[in-house]
């Protein structure tokens, strides 16, 4: 028999996973906690403490993942994650496919936590950084609560393709495939998209991330060519007041782009990062040095 896992995650109390776990008889429920010196794990109510590895929680909660499952195997398994853990990065490297992700959130604090500067308690991350990280990538979107067409908007962009329901109409559904997201603005929430085959002035980059800093972009993604790096691609991955910008491989082609769901005027992203890039004197210059080179 295949292994069927289902993972629950959410920054907010839920009783989700429980209500999946009983609508799929014969099903095993598997909790993890983060404690101050290691997890604590739950198999249908059995718990057991794991040591951290390395002091990460993400790390250890997916290698004790790879030992339950494969004694679980040929089982369905609902995972309920402890609440600081982002899906993605517990089902990467996991080695078994995930049915669904489900992601439980307020649907009344969801956006403003999401556009915040609000620091996790527990390590370097924000707030917003594992908000949008659990519904960006879900395939139901469980809505605790009233949410507001502006927030509907942005879960749109953020999670197109996921299916909202509520905790008393939860359904296990794989979200459709590819996600499409919508490039007209709705109720002041659009999404912007800047795309350059010209590198970056890395001073004048710096600059232009921080319109992505403002309190009003949810989310950016996005590929960076700067010029005193040429042969490596940079990632670039922001979330609220959150911004992570590390190497991503080699370059694959002199291209940049950045796509930001934001609240605020689209044309500013976009020429902040347009007035980052090197002019024509510049471009001429680094190919003249580079001549040099060779």
């Amino acid at each position: 028999m295949e292994t069927v896992v289902v993972m629950v995650a959410g920054l907010v109390d839920h009783d989700v996973a429980v209500r999946v776990w009983r609508d799929r008889p014969g099903s095993v429920l598997v909790r993890h906690v983060a404690a101050e010196t290691c997890v604590r794990r739950w198999v249908d109510g059995v718990a057991t403490d794991v040591d951290l590895l390395h002091g990460c929680v993400s790390c250890t909660v997916r290698e004790d993942l790879r030992s339950v499952l494969a004694d679980l195997a040929g089982h369905t398994v609902v995972l309920h994650l402890d609440p600081l853990l982002e899906p993605d990065a517990v089902r990467r490297k996991l080695g078994i496919d995930v049915e669904c992700v489900i992601t439980v959130l307020d649907a009344a604090t969801w956006l403003d936590d999401a556009l915040g500067d609000a620091s996790m308690v527990s390590d370097q991350r924000t707030v917003a950084q594992v908000v949008v990280a659990q519904a960006e990538a879900a395939d139901v979107l469980v809505l605790q609560g009233d949410a507001d067409e502006r927030t509907l908007a942005v879960l749109d962009r953020l999670a197109p393709g996921a299916h909202r329901c509520t905790p008393e109409t939860v359904v296990v559904r794989r979200s459709s495939r590819p996600r499409l997201v919508p490039l007209t603005p709705e109720c002041g929430v659009s999404t912007a998209v800047f795309t350059s085959d010209r590198p970056f002035h890395p001073a004048r980059l710096d600059q232009a991330l921080d319109s992505l800093l403002d309190g009003t972009v949810v989310r950016s993604r996005g590929r960076l060519w700067v010029a005193d790096e040429p042969d490596v691609a940079l990632h670039l991955e922001s979330a609220g007041c959150g911004m992570h910008v590390g190497q991503g491989g080699p370059r694959g082609g002199k291209t940049t782009q950045i796509v930001a769901i934001t609240l605020g005027e689209p044309d500013v992203i976009t020429a902040a990062f347009e007035g980052a890039l090197l002019t024509d004197d510049e471009l001429s210059f680094v190919d003249s040095i580079r001549k040099l080179d060779v």
